[in-house]
């Protein structure tokens, strides 16, 4: 089994020690068990000792380190710290912390979103355009919250995000007219 890719093709966290660069399309942020974020978290210091040695940008690694740091602590670890130069590489953090804190469906996860899309939007192709932009807006629909809840996959966010918006949907076409001095 591929780990570096989703159901549907797109990156996971795996991809990030991947040698081809990730794409802004990718959900990083799928729950990972402590057991799997510790085994990644060996792997990433050592692509993070290979990085420094070679002097190449750490950047991917440093993402990853965030990433399995959530997931073995619960929290992001150093979320705001910037860790990127260019247009691409601030996309993408800002990508992976709003997915972050999506997943647990913390307040603030929609700015990140935002903020990454639109320095992604730029660099992304057409159909990746828009596919990042449907997801954003359904995950818009979310209820977010101070508090974090357990964290959920893509699919299960979306799943919950296309239900809200059914109700929320079918709650305007079923107006109900309450004064009755007009209506009988």
């Amino acid at each position: 089994m591929n780990r570096s890719k989703d159901d549907n093709g797109y990156p996971t966290a795996f991809a990030l020690l991947d040698t081809a660069p990730p794409s802004l399309v990718g959900w990083f942020a799928d729950p990972l068990d402590a057991t799997d974020a510790a085994d990644l978290l060996l792997q990433v210091e050592a692509s993070q000792q290979t990085c420094l040695r070679r002097g190449a940008s750490c950047f991917r690694v440093q993402l990853l380190a965030l990433i399995c740091h959530e997931w073995l602590a619960g929290e992001p670890h150093n979320c705001e710290q910037p860790l990127a130069g260019n247009d691409y590489e601030r996309a993408l953090q800002e990508l992976v912390r709003g997915q972050l804190l999506t997943s647990r469906k913390r307040v603030g996860a929609l700015g990140h979103l935002e903020r990454g899309f639109r320095l992604a939007g730029p660099l992304l192709a057409p159909q990746d355009y828009f596919r990042l932009l449907h997801r954003h807006e359904l995950l818009a629909y979310l209820p977010y919250s101070d508090r974090p809840v357990a964290a959920l996959d893509l699919p299960a966010l979306l799943k919950e995000a296309g239900v809200i918006k059914q109700l929320r949907s079918n709650e305007r076409r079923n107006h109900h007219f309450e004064r009755r001095d007009t209506v009988g």
